[in-house]
């Protein structure tokens, strides 16, 4: 491991961080097997960096045995985990008392944890760091390891539960998670019994979500129910995990936690816009599609659509965000970079992308250009048809999924 410590540090606890550090920093040359066997403190300011396997083992003594702590103070310690790093052992006798950092790329659980409680989440986004907090946020005050009690955290605290958008039914007063980063990344909160999500979400698991406090209240975030648990096993009321179905920056929240969501099935339908319908010979036209969520849910499932060929026109289209032309002297931008294209002979198939969604009472648009092909004869007319496919995002009425705009080529 690295250090820096500040120069307030006792000599007492600087020398048993000296030493702890010896042993670890062996790492950052040979990747070799770590282990931490707690006892050890990072103050406010400092970071120690792991560049290998960490393994977390009980100590045998000490008034720390097992747990790193870092205090969670501005500026708060931090030990930082490498792009190579990963940790393992990490449970409610074997953690970080304080806040985890992880650079690079990959999917990192961070082995966080307070008042002898595992609070585990996880994330991708380089840079992400976090801190867990085994208290109700409408209080946001929490222990230190060697007594006493930390001021209200983060920043902004405390997060009354009582707070909280009208899609929100119930916000967990067992725990919250500060969770910082500048980089756009899934996260994934993590729960066992001590979370209570059987009384959380009167013992129905398709009501858990998790929320974010954006400086007022707590709000829904689109997030789905993992599954199988990234910390292992089959998600169930007792233990699991949920992940945000699109990635989103960090610092867009105060604080994160579970809550009792109120999860409102969407329903999708499409418009095309288009400044005229009618095309002079080898005349091209831009047009969008609007995929707009009408039913107050948010589309997170797989959304796809698909557009009919015409014999009169060619159609195109970009792979990237770019703008179209469809309202006089107004260029719209369009979000292709978000949706993959195929074709078959007589279709054009659209597809959201891993992660897009449509949130309750929005709209995508996917922008096209019509062109009238060579020797087209004047007055023929075509249908443009756009069709949702049917469970797009998550919807069950399909009634609304179709739009037909009819254009002609002229003389």
């Amino acid at each position: 491991m690295k250090k820096k410590f500040m120069s307030s540090i006792r000599f007492k606890a600087l020398a048993q961080a000296v030493a702890v550090m010896s042993l670890l920093s062996l790492a950052e040359n040979t990747f070799a097997q770590q282990g931490s066997q707690g006892n050890t403190t990072i103050f406010g300011g400092a970071e120690m960096t792991v560049f290998g396997a960490h393994s977390f083992a009980t100590g045998g003594g000490g008034v720390q045995p097992g747990i790193v702590n870092t205090i969670r103070t501005a500026p708060y310690g931090v030990l930082n985990f490498g792009t190579a790093a990963s940790q393992t052992g990490a449970n409610d006798a074997n953690h970080v008392d304080g806040y985890v950092r992880k650079l690079g790329t990959t999917s990192f659980i961070f082995p966080v944890g307070d008042n002898g409680q595992y609070g585990p989440f996880a994330a991708e986004g380089d840079g992400t760091t976090g801190a867990y907090f085994h208290v109700d946020p409408s209080s946001a005050i929490t222990s230190m390891v060697g007594g006493g009690n930390y001021p209200v955290l983060p920043t902004g605290g405390p997060f009354a539960t009582s707070s909280k958008d009208a899609n929100v039914t119930t916000v967990s007063t067992k725990e919250y998670w500060d969770i910082d980063g500048a980089t756009a990344t899934k996260i994934t909160l993590t729960w066992d019994g001590i979370s209570d999500v059987t009384t959380l979400t009167g013992s129905s698991l398709t009501k858990l979500g998790i929320v974010g406090w954006d400086g007022t209240k707590w709000v829904k975030i689109p997030a789905t129910v993992d599954a199988t648990s990234v910390l292992g096993g089959t998600s169930s009321l007792t233990a699991g995990s949920i992940t945000t179905t699109a990635t989103i920056v960090p610092n867009t929240y105060t604080a994160y936690t579970l809550a009792s969501v109120v999860n409102i099935i969407p329903d999708l339908t499409p418009t095309t816009d288009i400044k005229a319908l009618s095309f002079a010979e080898g005349e091209s036209r831009d047009f969008i599609v609007n995929l707009y969520e009408i039913n107050g849910g948010d589309a997170t499932g797989a959304i796809s659509f698909r557009l009919n060929k015409l014999s009169a026109f060619n159609i195109t289209y970009p792979t990237t965000n770019t703008t179209s032309s469809v309202f006089d002297n107004i260029n719209t931008d369009n979000e292709n970079g978000n949706w993959t294209f195929t074709e078959t002979a007589s279709l054009i198939i659209v597809t959201a992308k891993p992660g897009v969604t449509i949130p309750a009472g929005g709209q995508a648009k996917i922008g096209f250009t019509a062109t009238r092909k060579p020797g087209i004869p004047g007055n023929t007319t075509q249908n443009l048809t756009v069709t949702i496919v049917g469970r797009s995002g998550g919807e069950t009425n399909t009634d609304n999924n179709v739009v037909i705009t009819s254009i002609t080529a002229i003389k």
